[in-house]
């Protein structure tokens, strides 16, 4: 099975990857886990740098040994493959419109199949719900505002976006778009430097700009409080011209 790699998100030290395949006649959006980490109590492990590293978004991969996933709502997209193969080629620019139109929500249907909740700045989806995890917005260029904080002890800042969500309003969602933030961080080390730089990278896409949006696995910040799983920015595209 041939993925085309879409979201490229950085979780810790590891990556998480999504894209698209080609089956019944339309894309559908998988998430390729190791099978390695199947008997594991929850799928937060992801692919190493070593593997990655030298690759790009839209780059065709073979998924090795594929095999559906107990779904487990919102994450509806989870494939469990024994390794990847990348094919030495890239999505064509028509494919890539075509994935990116594909995964927004029809008219009167909402971002991930079911109501959201939200906090004061930020929104999440209730574990156990929605039909799934990862979604295409389209954004004015314009209203979209990066703030950054280098927190103490943290070897990387704290980056988010603030952009306006269907239903919500502005809202404030940490990034998670690897490549952006690796060519921000190649921009300079101090943080207004790199939120400079992903200003102006994002005004380069033109209108719209075609966030993808991701949930992340439920996180539960206190004992007395339910797992959430948060909107994240994971990644910024040029509709008309989708760049890696």
């Amino acid at each position: 099975m041939d993925m085309i790699l879409l979201d490229w998100t950085r979780m810790g030290r590891a990556y998480c990857i999504a894209g698209a395949v080609w089956q019944d006649q339309q894309w559908r959006i998988v998430r390729p886990l190791l099978t390695n980490f199947r008997q594991g109590p929850v799928r937060t492990v992801g692919w190493s740098a070593y593997l990655l590293d030298g690759h790009v978004r839209w780059e065709i991969m073979e998924l090795i040994g594929p095999q559906p996933a107990t779904p487990e709502p919102p994450h509806v997209e989870d494939l469990w493959v024994r390794s990847l193969r990348f094919r030495g080629a890239t999505a064509s620019l028509e494919q890539r419109r075509a994935i990116l139109t594909t995964t927004l929500p029809r008219a009167g249907e909402s971002l991930f199949g079911s109501d959201l909740a939200t906090t004061r700045t930020a929104v999440y989806q209730r574990p156990g719900t929605g039909a799934r995890s990862l979604a295409t917005l389209l954004v004015p260029s314009d209203s979209i505002h990066f703030v950054g904080v280098w927190r103490e002890g943290c070897a990387e800042p704290d980056i988010r976006a603030s952009l306006t969500l269907p239903d919500w309003g502005n809202r404030s969602l940490p990034v998670k778009d690897h490549h952006l933030l690796r060519k921000a961080e190649q921009a300079g080390p101090d943080i207004e430097q790199r939120i400079q730089f992903l200003t102006a990278a994002v005004q380069r896409m033109g209108d719209p700009v075609a966030v993808r949006l991701g949930l992340s696995r439920p996180f539960v910040g206190r004992s007395d409080l339910p797992g959430m799983c948060w909107v994240m920015a994971d990644g910024f595209f040029s509709l008309m011209d989708p760049q890696p």
